[in-house]
């Protein structure tokens, strides 16, 4: 019998897998967070909703019908969520609701983050004087109740969306730059920054190279959970009749106009709450999510 040929031994090196970085595994954790994507899938939806509002609304959101008056969801055909107290398609309203509340939540965290991230990264890498005075700065700013001090500007300057977004930036930046300041002060005495330090690299560099990105994770987590604070910030002040002015939906001030109807039309005030407590919970269990899977203890 003739022997049978010896297969051959693949001595090729092992083929190494895809390089993955940090963030790889941290959206890999975020995205087996079923919460965490459910939040996300809310989010998505209400910024469909806001940036295709034109589109999706039947209705303009100004558009009013005074023979439908105060109708109940689905009483009239192409209303489904009914009417409101000058004949508006409530649907339409709560939709352009969607455009306005994004808006104003993510308007307020970019200036948050513009102010809050440069002084507490200053104050937390300078340190001495520079940090003294930034921080007494940020303390006094503390005193002020946010709310009431957003109440205060809009009551002496008056409504609109853009102040409102002013209104509640005012204090918005506090949380971060403390956050900032926190992480920068932990981080500028790691051996890697002082290994820059002594090669001459300047300080902006340091900060922007070496430092922002190792302490941009909690502070990512702070601004998702800041976007739903502010939106009920705005639906608070548009509760009171002084946020958002006419005829621009506001779900604060849906829920707010709806008081003298609410025994009889209960949709008036049921719709926009809903809205406003999806819109919160989509962004609290985003947040959840990004912290636990930006937490360095959950890497396996």
């Amino acid at each position: 019998m003739t022997a049978r040929a010896a297969t051959p031994i693949d001595l090729a090196a092992p083929r190494i897998g895809r390089h993955r970085t940090l963030w790889h595994d941290a959206a890999g954790r975020f995205f087996r967070n079923r919460l965490a994507v459910f939040g996300l899938a809310i989010v998505l939806l209400f910024l469909i909703l806001a940036l295709f509002a034109d589109q999706i609304a039947p209705f303009p959101y100004d558009k009013v019908y005074y023979d439908r008056v105060l109708r109940f969801p689905f009483d009239l055909p192409g209303h489904p969520l009914g009417t409101d107290e000058v004949g508006r398609d409530y649907l339409s309203r709560l939709i352009y609701g969607a455009r306005t509340s994004m808006t104003v939540g993510i308007s307020v965290q970019i200036v948050a983050f513009s102010i809050g991230v440069p002084l507490g990264s200053l104050a937390g890498y300078v340190g001495g004087r520079t940090d003294f005075m930034i921080s007494r700065f940020i303390d006094t700013m503390s005193a002020f109740p946010g709310l009431m001090f957003s109440i205060l500007i809009i009551s002496v300057w008056g409504g609109g969306i853009t102040k409102v977004i002013f209104a509640l930036s005012i204090t918005s930046w506090i949380g971060i730059a403390r956050l900032t300041r926190g992480q920068i002060l932990s981080l500028r005495e790691k051996e890697y920054v002082e290994a820059a330090r002594c090669t001459g690299v300047g300080r902006n560099r340091i900060i922007m190279r070496h430092l922002l990105p190792n302490a941009l994770t909690p502070i990512l987590v702070a601004i998702s959970f800041g976007i739903p604070a502010a939106i009920f910030g705005e639906a608070g002040l548009s509760f009171l009749g002084i946020g958002i002015n006419d005829p621009i939906p506001s779900w604060g001030k849906m829920v707010g106009v709806s008081n003298a109807y609410v025994r009889v039309y209960w949709h008036l005030a049921l719709f926009p709450t809903l809205a406003v407590a999806l819109a919160m919970l989509g962004f609290s269990f985003v947040g959840d999510g990004l912290r636990d899977a930006l937490d360095p203890k959950m890497i396996e």
